[in-house]
């Protein structure tokens, strides 16, 4: 595909998986291929019933293969451009998915800077228009909307929005607060009458094959760290940033701590923006969860990427799926608990960021009986990518 956002003279590109910007002419690379990798869904059951549920929709079903065609003027604008995508069917043979995807502009009233001037009693302000690529699959019950988001200050926000149906079990009482059935909603939450929706989660994985200035990247973080100030100061203390350069694998396995905060880019080591940093693109958290199974229960050793909510690997074409080429007859440990147990060399070459976006269901009644839109994000945006703000030149009337 080849699509393009034009503001003045800025341009995102993303051509055959490629991501570009256009930096005053000047095309650089951002990414070359970004995919969800795996999804894993497990129901939060012991019952006979239930116990089994832990989908990996994505190895196990296939995502992609179930997206839906896109219904024009409702799951996409007016204005949107439809993609078809070819698929394979169960005997191998190619077929075409119509309208699997669309790609759209939108501008929903959003800022994309401003500053207001007090001396002069003047604002300075630009709109924020987007470029979209957008499209649905439909796994069983749940129904999965999948936004790239492009915009002209060279950020990349993905976006996941769960909608669909709940999977619910009958049950004997009436209420939640029935006293002849006490342990009706010991798994999860009634929804109707006799009806108990179970809690459950969701986790992403995010391959995010990032070539910052091109294809030989490290992976860096800025750990931000409580400093005591010892001079004469009203402070007492400050935090200040430590930069780290990861080595191994090892070292890039990273969970997220709001006690020890951390900035996670992917960084260019050869190439210096106007002061000296070397140019990156930061991986942005959004909201996110971890799994709170224990570490011996089946279904998490199967789906082990959660375990960390960031891994890099080296490039391999070999090493696509964060569970395993096979969940199905997976035992634990496939994918990439697997791969970086190597711990392979992370350093000046060609990387791989896999990101995990996950989230706790307890299901509420208004996600019954269609669950609302549920959005869930993250963002990969510049850092020291460029000279100055690259959005700057964005006439008013873009």
């Amino acid at each position: 595909y080849f699509i393009q956002l034009f503001l003045s003279d800025i341009r995102i590109v993303a051509k055959h998986k490629r991501v570009q910007y256009s930096d005053q002419g000047n095309l650089r690379s951002v990414m070359y291929e970004g995919s969800m990798s795996e999804l894993f869904v497990p129901y939060m059951s012991p019952k006979e019933g239930w116990y089994f549920r832990s989908y990996m929709d994505a190895g196990e079903y296939g995502a992609g293969k179930l997206a839906v065609p896109l219904v024009r003027n409702r799951d996409c604008p007016s204005t949107a451009t439809y993609v078809d995508a070819l698929f394979a069917d169960e005997s191998g043979t190619p077929y075409t998915q119509p309208r699997a995807a669309c790609v759209f502009e939108r501008y929903a009233g959003d800022v994309l800077w401003r500053h207001y001037e007090a001396l002069k009693d003047e604002s300075e302000s630009r709109r924020a228009r987007e470029l979209v690529f957008r499209f649905i699959t439909a796994i069983g019950n749940y129904d999965y909307i999948f936004d790239w988001v492009f915009s002209p200050n060279g950020s990349i926000n993905v976006s996941v929005g769960a909608s669909g149906t709940e999977e619910v079990e009958a049950v004997m009482a009436a209420s939640a607060n029935d006293p002849e059935h006490p342990h009706a909603t010991d798994y999860g939450r009634m929804v109707s009458p006799y009806t108990v929706a179970t809690n459950h989660d969701h986790y992403f994985s995010f391959r995010l094959d990032l070539d910052v200035d091109g294809p030989n990247n490290s992976f860096v973080y800025d750990a931000l760290e409580t400093q005591t100030v010892e001079r004469e100061s009203p402070r007492t203390s400050l935090w200040t940033t430590t930069t780290h350069t990861a080595k191994t694998e090892s070292d890039a396995k990273m969970r997220i701590s709001l006690e020890h905060p951390k900035v996670w880019r992917i960084a260019n080591p050869s190439e210096q923006n106007w002061v000296g940093y070397p140019t990156s693109y930061e991986i942005m958290t959004m909201g996110n969860a971890i799994s709170l199974m224990r570490p011996d229960d089946y279904p998490q050793k199967r789906a082990g990427f959660t375990d960390y909510h960031l891994w890099v690997t080296p490039y391999s074409p070999d090493e696509r799926y964060a569970a395993g080429d096979y969940p199905n007859q997976s035992h634990g440990g496939d994918g990439l608990p697997a791969w970086t147990s190597q711990d392979r060399s992370i350093e000046d070459t060609d990387i791989v960021a896999w990101y995990t976006l996950g989230f706790h269901h307890v299901v509420r009644a208004e996600d019954w009986p269609v669950l609302p839109t549920e959005v869930h994000q993250f963002q990969i945006k510049p850092f020291d990518f460029f000279d100055r703000n690259p959005a700057i030149d964005v006439p008013e009337s873009s």
